[in-house]
């Protein structure tokens, strides 16, 4: 998302949420659409490390420091169920860490609030998890230790997938989302089963499609796709008289109670999740091509940190095999890396044309978003 403007020491922007339509006869959801920041605000301004060199360290350096640090302080982005399993596996293979301390930060107004304390140099924080929607703003006020993760993945130094490292190369992308379409097998025939996404714009699903009003899953299609035929099928979905719904969790189980037939566009998570849960349900996932997959579950140190050395024993065994089994064990099945063997996601990757959101589409995820929304679903914009 393109970066706002910041005074000498102030930065002001407005976040703002856009009011959706009323759906259906029970209930009416909001999409947050152009966020940015509300108010004015004074932050300290960490010192710059533009001009610095990255910092290079061998895991020998990096254990001795973490043995003498023997704790850390984490803002992990996943699940709150799953968090506490990861920490227990963590401290059993690294014992000499005695104290772990967790900050769950959820929703924008908490996210908002610990980007200001971070900025300010007022958080008490190891490894943290950045939000997308600010994502550029991280980097803008410095707020990562400038570690030189490809250098030390490529000595060997650290056991991450290359891959994982973002262009910036200060941040770790331990996990990853994928768009699916689910639809309900009582309503449609095995014959008739959706195949792609072609398959929502059918007339034969005119007015029994669902499509949620955040349509993140389809901003994941535009490396593949580009913005013109990502637009093209925004608009053909929208003539196709769709059922408008907000959120993986409603939509599935109304899918799963016979409300309409078919649910083009969501969670892989959630899909995965619901099914797992019931197995009566009658629903099943098909794995359209191109498939949509986003990097997710960023983590990186913040510049002030205490404890950084943990920190980055941290981030490396988030990436591991034992943690990417935790979380598809979990209720982030779904989540894991697509780049690690075995899991959910890396399974289901396999063979597909693939649309990887990465640098370039995940930090212009949330203007895309906002372009199916109002431009092309016409659904309102409120200031």
């Amino acid at each position: 998302m393109p970066p706002g403007n910041r005074g000498c020491a102030s930065l002001e922007r407005e976040w703002s949420r856009v009011l959706i339509m009323k759906i259906q006869r029970r209930w009416t959801n909001y999409l947050a659409i152009g966020v940015a920041f509300t108010g004015m605000l004074s932050v300290s301004h960490v010192a710059a490390q533009t001009n610095e060199q990255a910092i290079y360290l061998t895991k020998e350096e990096i254990l001795t420091e973490a043995k003498k640090e023997g704790k850390v302080r984490l803002s992990p982005g996943h699940d709150k169920t799953t968090i506490p399993l990861l920490v227990n596996a963590f401290k059993k293979n690294y014992t000499f860490v005695k104290d772990v301390a967790v900050d769950i930060v959820s929703g924008t107004a908490a996210t908002q609030k610990q980007l200001f304390e971070l900025a300010a140099g007022k958080a008490s924080m190891d490894s943290f998890s950045p939000h997308t929607i600010w994502w550029n703003e991280y980097l803008r006020q410095d707020l990562y230790k400038k570690y030189d993760f490809k250098k030390m993945v490529q000595t060997g130094q650290l056991k991450i997938p290359m891959e994982m490292i973002d262009d910036s190369g200060v941040i770790v992308w331990s996990g990853s989302r994928m768009g699916v379409i689910v639809y309900n097998t009582k309503l449609i025939q095995s014959n008739k089963a959706p195949s792609g996404w072609q398959d929502c714009l059918s007339p034969q699903w005119k007015g029994k499609v669902a499509v949620d009003t955040k349509p993140n899953v389809f901003a994941w299609l535009m490396p593949a796709w580009g913005e013109a035929k990502v637009l093209d099928f925004a608009a053909k979905l929208k003539a196709n008289e769709p059922i408008w719904t907000r959120g993986p969790a409603d939509a599935l189980a109304r899918l799963g109670a016979g409300e309409f037939a078919l649910l083009c566009g969501t969670y892989l998570q959630s899909a995965a999740r619901i099914i797992k849960g019931d197995a009566t349900l009658p629903m099943k996932m098909v794995i359209p091509e191109p498939l949509g997959i986003a990097f997710h579950e960023p983590d990186g140190i913040y510049i002030k940190a205490k404890n950084p050395h943990t920190g980055l024993l941290w981030i490396e065994f988030l990436a591991s095999r034992e943690a990417q089994e935790i979380v598809d064990l979990s209720a982030d099945q779904g989540r894991g890396s697509f780049l690690v063997e075995g899991t959910l996601a890396n399974k289901l990757a396999k063979g597909k044309n693939v649309s990887i959101c990465a640098v370039g589409c995940r930090d212009q995820e949330d203007k895309w978003i906002e372009r199916i929304a109002t431009d092309v679903w016409k659904f309102p914009k409120v200031k």
